[in-house]
């Protein structure tokens, strides 16, 4: 792994993070404006996997993508889980409880199926120093730093991932950057496409759960 990738790494880290803290910040008030204007696919309706209720894909105005979320909608994951979670037991499909999915739980959302806040995995090569599996769970923690290239534009992503545990219930938990890992380069994406994008992330927890 070449030395300068760590600095690069820091960097790209600082200024997109920051990109995305706008965007965020943005979403308070685009979310609410576009909500009026959201498209509800009736012929996407399904059961949740693990609760009582019907799923749908809801979906802002094209205007507000970068706000939107593709792969959910605004009716939270397929399971249910948002649907029995929501805000005064409102259900996912609420209006609020769709607004404070797109705007609070998963903000600019749609960023990550950008080239740019978004890195591919089917684009990309990769490379690492560390351990290959780290994970925020007893008995997986590590250190991984990894470089995914573009095949084409050579553009890299880079993601740093450190799990330190004190004991079985509690670690030290370092992520930031692009949350691609080893194993996202064997699946297959046949059929779901957007499951190859690994958007970015900065966690840093000197006291989380990993119970």
């Amino acid at each position: 792994m070449r030395w300068y990738y760590y600095p690069w790494a820091l960097a790209q880290a600082f200024y997109l993070i920051a990109l995305r803290v706008v965007l965020i910040l943005a979403g308070f008030i685009v979310v609410p404006i576009a909500m009026p204007f959201r498209t509800i696919d009736a012929d996407t309706a399904k059961r949740f996997t693990e609760h009582d209720g019907v799923w749908m894909l809801v979906t802002l105005p094209r205007w507000a993508w970068l706000w939107s979320n593709d792969r959910d909608g605004a009716m939270g994951d397929e399971r249910g889980w948002w649907h029995a979670n929501a805000p005064f037991g409102l259900g996912a499909g609420h209006w609020f409880s769709q607004l404070v999915w797109l705007a609070f739980r998963n903000p600019a959302n749609n960023a990550r199926f950008t080239r740019f806040m978004g890195c591919p995995v089917t684009e990309t090569t990769y490379a690492f120093v560390g351990d290959e599996v780290v994970k925020d769970k007893p008995g997986m923690g590590g250190m991984r730093f990894l470089v995914a290239t573009h095949k084409e534009t050579g553009r890299r992503y880079f993601g740093f991932y450190g799990v330190k545990p004190y004991n079985d219930e509690r670690a030290l938990v370092v992520q930031i950057g692009f949350k691609g890992e080893p194993s996202d380069w064997v699946e297959d994406y046949t059929g779901d496409e957007t499951r190859q994008w690994k958007g970015l992330t900065c966690e840093i927890n000197p006291w989380k759960n990993i119970a």
